[in-house]
């Protein structure tokens, strides 16, 4: 193989080598800044604002005189149907009965 024709294989095999690293330092460069750059973070929410306990239970209370079983059921029936409830019976002056009637306390109307 005379010199010409070696030199000319060498110039072959150096020519697409010398372009190829001209490609590299783009193709790793690309690769690498998009490595570096960090992951696009979610907009953090609006701040949540704390829950508001609710008010305590607010209870209404009202007495009844006992009278008789007849008339102290049709009394207390009715008495139940708008939400009162029986909570205990009281003895006034060691002969008087009472009930003790409870209910959840109704909110005021507002004025007009």
């Amino acid at each position: 193989m005379n010199r010409r024709l070696a030199s000319l294989l060498v110039l072959m095999g150096v020519l697409p080598g010398v372009s190829a690293v001209g490609f590299l330092p783009t193709v790793a460069r690309a690769q690498t800044t998009r490595a570096r750059t960090p992951p696009k973070a979610a907009q953090p929410a609006a701040p949540v604002p704390p829950a508001v306990p609710a008010p305590p239970p607010a209870y209404e209370y009202t007495f009844v005189t006992r009278q008789g079983p007849e008339e102290d059921l049709v009394e207390l029936q009715r008495l139940g149907e708008e939400g009162w409830q029986v909570v205990a019976t009281v003895v006034v002056d060691g002969s008087t009965r009472r009930y003790v009637l409870m209910r959840g306390k109704q909110a005021e109307p507002a004025p007009h």
